[in-house]
């Protein structure tokens, strides 16, 4: 079994590290100095759910030297998602899966616009990981657990039995596109808002009108899932508020907010701006999550001149 990861950032450098260590035969993709610290300690793990990890798996930047994979796992930001998918053409054959671990709602269509011969296998994520300075990855909590699905099941269920090894809990789902939306709604919100106020979740429950702009922003998200056709449960916004009231840990921000604060690229348009701009197709009204998606955007905007 040849396996191929590209994106070993927080989320792919853990499934990396999994399977690596399940499987013989895998090959990382990695540039700069990610690829040197990869080749020189190796892919370090920190993890609460898999223990202290080191493996050191085949690394390139040129993906067409590591010849046809029998699956590959793209892990990538959304906004590399078309330079990611060109970059392994040479390594996908019409019997190759490729498995798409990202956040969003819409990357398993621009995917299958390039590789439209071979099966894509989506999935949903949840895990609290990220990658220090030195490209170690650190995973915090006690779950990363992953749901599975495709119209092509056979795919689905080769990548789930891929998967489905000691450190990742997986689950194949009948209806992934739902499960997909279950996360994006929660990360339209708690990405959008801790982005918004700049701070942790705490810091924006602490404000005066943070848990109701928090609420406001699951409810919007919502109300365009369910223009959108797709099955979602009556309850989900307030499920998803009440599970966020009750998490212990609210010293924490979300990966959108991290990456603008530190003056990185961004997924504002995966979390925020695709949602505002379906919402105007539909003529769904969005008002507080179009107000933070224009006063963030005008922040960064202010930031780049």
């Amino acid at each position: 079994m040849k396996l191929m990861v590209t994106g070993i950032g927080g989320v792919g450098g853990y499934v990396a590290s999994v399977l690596c260590a399940a499987y013989s035969d895998v090959t990382l993709i990695a540039r700069g100095p990610r690829k040197e610290a990869l080749l020189k300690k190796g892919l370090v793990l920190h993890s609460d759910v898999f223990g202290e990890h080191t493996a050191f798996p085949a690394v390139t930047d040129d993906p067409s030297t590591a010849g046809i994979q029998d699956m590959i796992f793209v892990c990538v930001k959304n906004y590399s998602l078309a330079d990611a998918l060109t970059a392994i053409l040479p390594c996908v054959s019409r019997h190759t899966v490729v498995v798409l671990i990202l956040n969003g709602v819409d990357h398993s269509a621009a995917a299958k616009k390039i590789l439209p011969k071979c099966p894509i296998v989506d999935t949903t994520i949840y895990i609290t990981s990220a990658y220090e300075a030195d490209f170690s990855i650190r995973q915090s909590g006690t779950f990363a657990r992953l749901f599975i699905g495709s119209d092509d099941k056979e795919a689905a269920q080769r990548a789930y039995d891929v998967l489905n090894c000691e450190g990742l809990t997986c689950r194949l789902s009948d209806d992934i596109t739902a499960e997909i939306w279950n996360k994006y709604i929660t990360n339209c919100a708690y990405n959008v808002i801790t982005s918004y106020y700049e701070g942790t979740i705490g810091y924006v429950f602490s404000q005066p009108k943070g848990k109701e702009e928090f609420r406001a922003l699951l409810d919007e998200a919502y109300a365009v899932g369910k223009a959108l056709g797709i099955a979602l449960s009556p309850t989900l916004p307030e499920e998803i508020y009440d599970r966020v009231m009750r998490q212990k840990n609210k010293d924490v921000s979300s990966s959108l907010a991290r990456d603008i604060m530190q003056g990185r690229q961004s997924e504002l348009e995966t979390f925020s701006g695709y949602l505002v701009k379906t919402a105007d197709e539909l003529h769904i009204p969005v008002p507080f999550s179009a107000h933070c998606y224009h006063t963030i955007l005008q922040r960064l905007q202010h930031t780049a001149t």
